[in-house]
């Protein structure tokens, strides 16, 4: 053995295509997504000019802002879900909530995860629908959220 495959073996960099959501307050199905989006925070920075000095400018940082969240999956039917995107988009009754998003390693378990705070959705989308292909229904939720924080 070299010493790359001895590198190779005790670190494996984490892949974007094995990870889970999950919701205490729904069943596991509700936890499958094929695309998760949108973990994004950004600082919010004003520009001051030095009076009397055109060629200085002071950044300052203020406010974070956060991105929405855009999940991803197969239309499921019956969906703990889809209820409360309904209940909040058509009845106007938010309900807000905090879930985790997991990076998965190879075995399965947890190399890192994410909560995040007092989600609620915006938008729900649904797939186009064509009777020329043989694709799955997607639903698309688009959440507004208040935080995040990575998971230690």
């Amino acid at each position: 053995m070299g010493e790359n495959s001895f590198f190779q073996d005790s670190y494996a960099p984490p892949t974007a295509f094995y990870f889970k959501v999950k919701f205490k307050e729904f069943p596991e199905m509700d936890s499958s997504f094929q695309e998760v989006t949108g973990l994004k925070v950004t600082v919010k920075v004003t520009e001051k000019r030095e009076g009397g000095e055109n060629t200085r400018i002071h950044y300052l940082p203020s406010s974070s802002q956060y991105s929405d969240l855009v999940l991803k999956r197969c239309l499921i039917k019956n969906s703990s879900l889809d209820q409360w995107c309904r209940n909040a988009l058509e009845n106007f009754k938010f309900k807000p909530l905090d879930f985790q998003v997991f990076l998965l390693g190879p075995d399965g378990k947890a190399m890192t995860s994410w909560t995040v705070f007092q989600a609620i959705p915006m938008s729900w989308e649904l797939s186009s629908l064509s009777s020329t292909k043989n694709e799955l229904a997607i639903e698309t939720l688009t959440l507004k959220y208040k935080s995040f924080k990575k998971d230690s």
